[in-house]
């Protein structure tokens, strides 16, 4: 073999391991894999976003819920949703006023993403370029007052703030696996919500992973806050409240 020949040949054999190695990148498998314990007696079906995440989704009524928390970062037109890690300065998530994403404690754990989705501020959640995947959109106060009347199905009666004391134990993850303590929740509904954690618009920190599932809607109370349904290990109660856009959430997806 000439030098010519040789070096041609090292080259290919360069570039076909290079080409398998973006391929094994970019496999599903790198996606990670949820952790989560979906009811075993309900029919799920699924939905992929721009990324090319795929969730599991759920039927409840007349409603088509994401059964995952959303992880997407891209809008439906394909623009960035920008991750903001405020490593280098703990005020830039709160002093955001455009829309952004980060995941909790800016982890790369790909299978703890998939379990607890990303953190979205209020922006990303209201902007009119879109989170969800084509075809669905981030609720309503009311369709997330919709879902809470259905699954209570007249065991309770939801307050005049939109809280519940007993839907939210229908639409928990049941166990401890991630929510840990007392959980007593049922997951009869099959929504499957777990506790992906919040990040404080004060400073940018994270808390309450394993403790707190905070759900953003779209609906505005006024220019800097919107509602969000709120649920915890401890009760069995589902709870409606307003924060500054600049905080960060889940979110879960109905479909159109």
């Amino acid at each position: 073999m000439n030098s010519k020949t040789f070096i041609f040949s090292f080259l290919a054999l360069a570039l076909s391991l290079s080409l398998a190695t973006c391929c094994k990148d970019d496999s599903p498998a790198r996606k990670g894999k949820t952790t989560a314990v979906f009811n075993p007696d309900k029919e799920y079906g699924t939905v992929t976003d721009i990324d090319g995440n795929e969730y599991k989704t759920i039927t409840i009524g007349t409603q088509t819920w994401m059964a995952e928390n959303l992880r997407v970062t891209h809008y439906q037109n394909g623009d960035p949703i920008p991750n903001e890690k405020g490593e280098m300065n703990i005020w830039q998530w709160g002093n955001l006023t455009t829309g952004a994403y980060c995941s909790y404690k800016n982890t790369n754990d790909v299978d703890s993403i998939a379990t607890n989705g990303l953190l979205y501020n209020g922006y990303a959640a209201t902007d009119s370029r879109g989170i969800a995947p084509p075809g669905w959109h981030v609720p309503t106060d009311a369709e997330w007052n919709s879902l809470i009347e259905f699954v209570a199905a007249g065991d309770a009666i939801t307050n005049e703030y939109g809280g519940n004391p007993i839907a939210g134990g229908r639409l928990k993850e049941a166990g401890t696996l991630h929510w840990g303590r007392s959980n007593r929740a049922t997951n009869s509904s099959g929504f499957t919500a777990v506790p992906g954690g919040i990040r404080y618009s004060s400073d940018g920190t994270f808390a309450f992973i394993s403790y707190v599932g905070d759900y953003w809607t779209k609906s505005e109370r006024n220019p800097i806050q919107i509602w969000y349904y709120s649920l915890d290990p401890d009760f069995n109660s589902i709870i409606k409240q307003a924060d500054t856009k600049a905080t960060g959430r889940s979110i879960r997806c109905i479909k159109d």
